[in-house]
């Protein structure tokens, strides 16, 4: 059995031999990042390094994101979740050797960190598994398109999910110091689903926005009235939310345009 006063010393040791190895792993990731369905060299890069390890990772079929056991089936099977894409944005990073080298694309939202941890749980428990020491299984698994969404869908009907047990995840989170862990009972954050709205109309001069169906002030209305109305039409019981990430609409500022769109989750 995995006891916290055994497992202790024998995970300091783990670490201390591959600490090099993960930071070189993460800041990798991070200078190659991939964004969601586009991961194959990352899904390449876990598989070689699983595949070394002397476990069998699953590709899934669209050839991003992975799964992979550890240890006996007879014992329940635990999984470990990370996801593996990135984000359209420009890396900030300006003062260091391993910022994106892909532009207009980042791992702003610590996926490379993720991905990295759940893989150095699996090496560490396949060292376990290997020495006996492991009461059951643990399936790691690595999750394309998160951002997008739709990956967790994949990871399902490839059965990345079936006969497991229990399944923990876990987020960087700038709010909590460096070596603190955070934790909670219920959800502690939000699934998503995109919304897009388009608008569009007889544009014209802001002299005579009555001649025109002034689609800014439309825009503003839905961008304002909309998240307010769920709490008329939602049971507020449901932690439902609408976010707006983007509004856009004209390009002048005497000019009504004849189309906006405003996109959110």
């Amino acid at each position: 059995m995995l006891g916290g006063a055994v497992l202790q010393p024998q995970l300091d040791a783990f670490l201390a031999a591959h600490e090099d190895e993960l930071i070189a792993f993460r800041r990798d990731l991070h200078m190659h990042p991939e964004l969601g369905y586009s991961e194959y060299r990352t899904t390449r890069k876990l598989a070689e390094r699983l595949r070394a390890a002397g476990l069998k990772p699953v590709i899934l079929p669209k050839g991003t994101g992975l799964f992979c056991d550890v240890g006996p089936a007879d014992g329940g099977t635990v999984a470990l979740r990370a996801d593996i894409d990135a984000l359209p944005l420009q890396d900030e990073k300006a003062d260091v050797p391993y910022r994106s080298t892909v532009p207009g694309v980042a791992h702003a939202c610590g996926h490379d960190a993720h991905t990295t941890m759940v893989l150095g749980a699996g090496l560490f428990l396949a060292q376990q598994a290997e020495a006996g020491l492991l009461p059951g299984r643990v399936r790691l698994l690595f999750q394309p398109a998160e951002e997008t969404p739709g990956g967790a869908l994949d990871v399902m009907a490839a059965g990345g999910i079936a006969g497991v047990d229990r399944a923990f995840a876990l987020h960087c989170d700038p709010r909590i110091e460096v070596g603190q862990l955070g934790l909670r009972t219920g959800p502690i954050t939000a699934a998503c689903d995109k919304v897009y709205v388009k608008v569009t109309g007889p544009g014209g001069h802001t002299a005579r926005p009555h001649l025109t169906a002034d689609l800014v002030y439309a825009l503003a209305k839905i961008v304002t009235e909309l998240p307010s109305a769920l709490s008329r039409r939602v049971d507020p019981r449901s932690s439902l939310s609408l976010v707006w990430g983007r509004v856009s609409a004209g390009s002048v500022a005497n000019a009504i345009p004849d189309d906006g769109i405003a996109e959110g989750t």
